[in-house]
């Protein structure tokens, strides 16, 4: 038997179960022996500090529009208009590619990274 030391901590990052992520149910699978907290996307005003941080270069005013549209094709899918729950993932690896290749447009990098 190998003893679980008092301050032993995991972090499990998944998805939500279903489509399009056909994986695991995290909840399901281990949810009767860790405690699971759903996170909810960070609102407009953290999610553009955090691309701030990861775009410096960036404009803000570009910035703002990546994150007011990601907004709204959150509640796109919330409503069941859309089947792909858009993440800051995505919204990350666009303004990485933003500030990787500042010559490009919104909508290359949007074709780039979402393709």
């Amino acid at each position: 038997v190998i003893q679980i030391h008092p301050d032993f901590r995991l972090i499990a990052l998944a998805n939500k179960p279903g489509f399009p992520f056909l994986g695991n149910d995290l909840v399901r699978e281990c949810g009767d022996v860790f405690d699971t907290y759903p996170i909810d996307n960070p609102d407009i005003a953290s999610e553009l500090q955090l691309l701030e941080a990861i775009g410096p270069d960036v404009p803000k005013s570009a910035l703002l529009r990546l994150v007011r549209a990601f907004a709204e094709l959150r509640v796109a899918q919330d409503e069941a208009r859309l089947n792909y729950p858009y993440s800051t993932r995505e919204l990350i690896a666009i303004v990485r590619h933003l500030q990787r290749y500042p010559d490009q447009s919104i909508s290359s990098a949007l074709l780039n990274v979402l393709g």
